[in-house]
């Protein structure tokens, strides 16, 4: 091998530590592309376990709304059997009335709860609550059972009652009337979870995707740093230098 001259030391170097450089580049490349990965997975991850925890508030409210509607109809109950007395019955009344709101405030809040839980949701899925049960109809049917209520109430304790109170009419009036609401209120936390379930299903199938993308896009990084690396090497052994 002959001696090198001054000029091909130096461009020998430079090869050398254009190699050096190209190396830490294709490190931190493909560092951040694993780094990116993982954030993106854990990113999706929390987001869906967040709206999961979410929609599991929402089937407990919805269970919660068909609890307290069973709350008012035993309210209603005690008007009826311990109502004799005019302060009882006025007491029994207004727990009745404050437990209907209840029940009617927490109906009405449901739809919000489950549009929020779509907000959350980047999955693809919808939580299509109407598509299984129409809220805002058993929600007019319970303010016209509650009209009813008052209505029977009104009656049973009107001039045409006995001795001031006829709890027999206001049973008449409205027996079985609960029913059907009753039904429909406990159809509700069985629908929303089987949206959640389509909706969890759907994310598990999104993140399957994602995870197999982020995995082609990592592997597709590492593969092309190796191969920038194995050219810059390929030019450094074909240099005047060391081909003496």
């Amino acid at each position: 091998m002959s001696k090198l001259n001054a000029s091909d030391l130096i461009d020998l170097r430079r090869s050398l530590v254009n190699l050096a450089s190209l190396m830490l580049l294709m490190v931190l490349t493909t560092g951040i592309a694993g780094l990116f990965a993982a954030w993106s997975l854990s990113e999706f991850h929390q987001r869906t376990e967040k709206t999961l925890t979410e929609a599991s508030v929402a089937v407990d409210s919805a269970r919660s709304i068909h609890a307290n509607f069973k709350v008012q109809v035993q309210e209603w109950k005690n008007i009826l059997l311990r109502g004799h007395d005019v302060k009882d019955r006025e007491r029994y009344a207004a727990a009745f009335r404050a437990q209907g709101k209840k029940t009617t405030d927490s109906l009405e809040a449901l739809p919000a709860q489950v549009d929020r839980l779509q907000l959350m949701n980047d999955a693809g899925a919808t939580f299509k609550l109407a598509d299984a049960v129409d809220v805002a109809e058993i929600l007019a049917e319970l303010r016209s059972l509650n009209e009813r209520y008052e209505g029977a109430l009104a009656a049973a304790s009107g001039d045409d009652a006995m001795d001031g109170w006829d709890p027999m009419l206001a049973d008449t009036l409205l027996r079985g009337a609960d029913r059907a609401v009753s039904e429909n209120m406990e159809a509700i936390p069985f629908a929303l979870v089987k949206v959640v379930d389509a909706t969890l299903r759907n994310s598990q199938q999104v993140g399957s995707a994602r995870f197999e993308t982020l995995y082609r896009f990592v592997w597709s990084a590492i593969v092309f740093a190796l191969t920038m690396v194995a050219l810059m090497i390929w030019r450094i052994l074909r240099h005047p230098a060391l081909a003496r």
